[in-house]
């Protein structure tokens, strides 16, 4: 062998014991029964809230983000974190005062903390840190707070309803807003709750975090893909706005109702 070549050593794989896998299972066994309540009321929220129905498959994609890290993990020995333990009683104690305050958001947050530091006191912080943004992917299945819901919800039907009038002016037309009414003349266009863009914000804020976290450049540029999503849904939901009171103008009142209008709202 010529001085010049050099011994490759194939990498080492670390395998776990069975023992822990088990001790692991049902570490996490036992966090889902203690969120129990939390966790219910997710599902529900999933199932029965338009805005929340993607969330359904957040839990895959996080899962199939940190099995594409597979072989960096396998490459690493996980020395567990004490950390890891600190952070689950914290999380008890955020369950704790969510049961107390029937603040049921507080349950959801504490479900997600109790989960990573699951992760980082079975992993260590090495291989913690690879996995951890997959792990927060996990924080888009989570309702927001009814008040901030309902404060958020109408600050966006007044901004859909103030651009979308401003849309509707630029073709000549005549058009006087009070609030959240788009008043035409001959028919009022209400932009309700359901029209506020809530259901696109979320998916797209969603789908903006993981197309940041694939991206391969510094951290400010990912910064700027996660959040130009917020103004990019904002613009879409009120030019959608504006663009079916154009359509009521020129093609009559059918164009605010039925097949049309549940059409426009996937341009977003």
């Amino acid at each position: 062998m010529s001085s010049g070549t050099q011994n490759i050593l194939p990498p080492v794989i670390w395998k776990e014991p069975l023992t822990a896998w088990l001790v692991l299972g049902v570490a996490t066994a036992l966090i889902l029964v203690t969120f129990r309540e939390g966790l219910e009321r997710l599902s529900y929220m999933w199932f029965n809230k338009e805005e929340y129905s993607h969330a359904v498959i957040i839990p895959f994609i996080s899962a199939f983000l940190i099995w594409q890290k597979k072989d960096l993990l396998q490459e690493m020995e996980f020395r567990g974190s004490w950390a890891g333990i600190a952070l689950l009683f914290v999380s008890i104690f955020i369950l704790f005062l969510g049961q107390q305050s029937a603040v049921i958001a507080l349950v959801h947050y504490g479900l997600l903390m109790a989960l990573l530091a699951l992760a980082l006191a079975y992993l260590g912080w090495p291989a913690f840190r690879i996995v951890v943004v997959p792990l927060l992917i996990l924080f888009f299945t989570i309702p927001l707070p009814g008040f901030l819901y309902e404060g958020l919800s109408n600050k966006l039907q007044l901004i859909s309803s103030e651009v979308g009038v401003w849309f509707i002016r630029l073709f000549g037309i005549s058009v006087y807003l009070e609030g959240n009414v788009i008043d035409l003349g001959t028919y009022k266009l209400q932009v309700v709750e359901a029209c506020s863009g809530l259901r696109y914000l979320f998916p797209l804020v969603t789908l903006g975090f993981i197309a940041a976290y694939f991206f391969q450049g510094a951290w400010w540029k990912k910064a700027v893909i996660f959040l130009s999503s917020i103004p990019i849904t904002v613009l879409m939901n009120s030019f959608r706005v504006g663009a079916i009171g154009v359509m009521v103008e020129f093609w009559g009142q059918g164009m605010a109702e039925g097949f049309l209008h549940d059409f426009e709202g996937w341009a977003p």
